[in-house]
Parts: structure tokens; C-alpha cells; sequence
């Protein structure tokens, strides 16, 4: 169980052409109500978060909109009442931020090293990759205010993962995108495929029978022509050094370990979002009205007053837990494979993909639109997995294929 946590709702100081959260605002997907989290749905997500969590570590993931405009005082309070409740059920406590990185200043940075929050910053390549869709309220782009948000986290030593979304934009120059990443400094990086459509897929168990691609999406088949130069470089020059989730994933997958990657999963985990107004949903990507799953404030012990009037944090008979929840609606569309799917040689890695990116069909079946693409992409590097394999069998680290790339390409070439 996992909840990825949206402390000032859809709320941005960007508007970049892309998001899918910031439009849920002016669609009226989301209701009208706080848009910075009040103190009561705060505390109740902090009690009931670290109460329900099974391990002696529990994450907090803090996303938007961008969750800095929540302000300082607002995580002052988080971090305070995680203190409180970690000591209380005896957990140790994380926190992750994923940030534009625009509003980032010393402040912020003291916050963050005081507390050592964990920065995920979103960028998208260099300026002009970047710019072409991500950009203020302006219309103008925003890399070189993300760019100083960089440098203040340089400036006090403190590290930071980042996120890049494949676009029409930067797909085509994987390896710009790729050196790019590398200068920032940065050794931990994910990759998100954007497609967007018109109308939005709202109900995740079927297809869409007439939509329209937005014109920032990836082009359908063109994943693997962005993240297979991209492996083949991480893997040659870099693995074992930088971490690319996705790849990461994979290898683990093949070495039986399972996937990282929620995407790839063969079932949807217990992902969840809480939002500004406490409303929970099955996931980020699901923001809709038939994903709802309660709200924070009537689960667990904060719902029996147990929070605020009590030492011990026993839950009353007949109240729910949060580890009662579960994304049901979203593992049984996930279930759910096309023929097709059911048939290709490359679905134990991929498992069809996202369901949200399930949006053509295939004998009435919903298929990842991005199929063709993944599987591109997994020809590419499925010599190199291979290897990966034979080297941990004969107890060698995978990241030994380094040495051995050549010979690969060669093989490879030779078919």
C-alpha cells in the first residue's frame, strides 16, 4: 500500500500543454473545495497513514499540481505530525517531493536537508525539448526557472532523481535527452509516455471507439525509438552507475524479482492518491468519480478520535483500516488482455502495459496504445536481458555485461 499524496489538489504555477491533472480543475472532474489540505484531513492522512502501513518505513510521496505551493508552514506541520505518529507506532518516516522545481530557494533547501526529503524533479531535456510543452502561465517556457531550482539543490548538496515525459517533442533525440540528464548530475531517472485523447478515457474497462491523439502525445510506435538508443547507451557506458527505473525493472524481472514499475506490473498495486480534500482514488492516472474509494477521514484511527484523544493506537471494532483499501476496479480491468496480448511473446515483460493506455481495442478488448511501440522496444534489448540472465546464473553481477556489449552488438549484427 502506497498513497501518492496531492497536498494542493490540481493546482500549478505551470501550465504545461501536457498535464492531465491540471484540466481536471476547469473539467469539474474534481469538485470545488480546499485547494491547500486543511489541518484535519492532514492529520487524519498522517495517523492513518503510518498506523495502516505493515513495515517499519513508510513513504510519504508528496505530487501535484505542484505541491510547493503549499507552502513552507503547511510541511512543517506534516513533517511535526509524522514525528508525532511515527513515535507513536514506532516507524521510521520518508518523504519524496516531486517538484517542477520552480519554486525551489534557500528556504525550501533547508527544509528539504533538515528533513532529508527525497526531490524528484521534472524535466524534459534540453531548453528547447523541454519548452516545447512545458511552460507557465504565461506561454512561455520554464526551463530556465527549473534550471535555477537545480542549482539551489546543487548549492546545498542535495540530491535529486528526475522525471522525464516522452513527447512529441524530445522522442526523436533519445540521446541528447540522454547527455543532457547525465550533465545534470543526477544518477536516478524515469521515463513517462505521455498520450492524451479527445475524449479523455474516463472509464478504464473499455476502449475508446473514436478519439483523437492530442498532438503532444508519443507517437504510437515510437517508444522503443526513443528508450532502445537509450538503453543501449545506459547499458554500454552507465549501468551500475545511473538508475533508469524502467530498465531496472526489467532486469528484475527477468531475473525473477519481479517488476518496479507499476506500469509493467501484471496487476495494479495498491497505488493510491489521496487529494487535497482528503477523497481517496484507486490511482493518479483514475482521478475519476467511479474510482473513488472514501475519504481519508473516516478510516482507521483518526475516525474513532483515537488520533487526537488517546496514547495507544488500538482501532475500535467495525473501523476500517486503510490497508482494507485496494485498487480492485483498476486490477480487474488489468486482468483483462486482448488476444492479441495473450498471445505475444513479449507479454510476461510488459504485461499489456498501463490500463489508462489501454485505449484501442482488439476484438472488442482493450490494448495498450502504445503495443506496437513496446514491443520495438523489447526486441531491442532483449539480447541484452538475456545476457543479464546467463551472467547472474553463472554468479556474475549483470552490471558485468558492460565488457561485453561489443560482442552482443556483434551477435546481434550477424543474424
Amino acid at each position: 500500500m502506497h498513497f501518492t499524496i496531492k497536498p494542493v489538489s490540481y493546482l500549478c504555477n505551470l501550465k504545461c500543454d501536457y498535464c492531465f491533472y491540471l484540466p481536471k480543475g476547469s473539467s469539474g472532474i474534481l469538485p470545488s473545495g480546499p485547494k491547500v489540505m486543511p489541518d484535519d484531513v492532514l492529520e487524519a492522512l498522517v495517523c492513518n497513514y503510518i498506523a495502516a502501513c505493515p513495515g517499519d518505513t513508510v513513504y510519504f510521496t508528496w505530487q501535484g499540481g505542484e505541491p510547493l505551493l503549499a507552502g513552507l508552514d503547511f510541511y512543517r506541520k506534516a513533517f511535526a505530525l509524522q514525528d508525532k505518529y511515527a513515535l507513536r507506532y514506532g516507524k521510521k518516516v520518508e518523504n519524496a517531493v516531486q517538484t517542477n522545481a520552480t519554486l525551489i530557494d534557500d528556504k525550501w533547501c533547508q527544509l528539504f536537508s533538515q528533513h532529508q526529503v527525497l526531490l524528484g524533479v521534472s524535466i524534459d531535456g534540453p531548453e528547447a525539448l523541454h519548452d516545447a510543452w512545458r511552460k507557465n502561465r504565461q506561454g512561455q517556457g520554464s526551463w530556465a526557472q527549473v534550471m535555477a531550482g537545480i542549482d539551489k539543490l546543487k548549492a546545498h548538496n542535495i540530491p535529486f532523481n528526475t522525471l522525464t515525459c516522452i513527447n512529441a517533442a524530445n522522442y526523436d533525440q533519445p540521446l541528447e535527452v540522454y547527455h543532457f540528464l547525465k550533465s545534470l548530475g543526477s544518477t536516478y531517472w524515469q521515463f513517462s509516455e505521455v498520450v492524451e485523447t479527445e475524449p479523455e478515457h474516463v472509464d478504464q474497462s473499455k476502449p475508446l471507439t473514436d478519439y483523437q491523439v492530442k498532438p503532444f502525445s508519443l507517437p504510437a510506435t515510437a517508444y522503443g525509438q526513443f528508450m532502445g538508443p537509450l538503453f543501449k547507451q545506459w547499458v554500454r557506458h552507465d549501468i551500475g552507475r545511473i538508475v533508469i527505473r524502467q530498465f531496472e525493472s526489467l532486469i528484475a524481472c527477468v531475473l525473477g524479482l519481479g517488476h518496479h514499475s507499476c506500469v509493467w506490473e501484471n496487476q495494479c498495486p495498491d497505488n493510491m492518491v489521496v487529494e487535497a480534500d482528503g477523497t481517496i482514488y484507486e490511482c493518479d492516472q483514475t482521478v475519476y468519480p467511479g474510482y473513488q474509494l472514501g475519504n481519508i477521514k473516516d478510516f482507521g484511527p483518526y475516525a474513532q478520535g483515537i488520533a487526537c484523544a488517546h496514547d495507544t493506537g488500538k482501532v475500535t471494532v467495525g473501523t476500517r483500516g486503510l490497508d482494507a483499501l485496494h485498487s480492485g476496479k483498476l486490477c480487474a480491468c488489468k486482468s483483462v488482455l486482448s488476444p492479441k496480448c495473450q498471445a505475444c511473446k513479449y507479454l510476461p515483460l510488459c504485461n499489456g502495459g498501463c490500463v489508462k493506455h489501454r485505449i484501442d481495442a482488439v476484438d472488442g478488448v482493450p490494448q495498450s496504445y502504445f503495443c506496437a511501440g513496446y514491443q520495438d522496444f523489447l526486441a531491442q534489448i532483449t539480447p541484452y536481458l538475456n545476457v543479464m540472465v546467463q551472467l547472474e546464473q553463472q554468479k556474475v553481477p549483470f552490471t558485468a555485461i558492460k565488457g561485453l556489449i561489443d560482442q552482443i552488438d556483434a551477435a546481434v549484427a550477424g543474424k
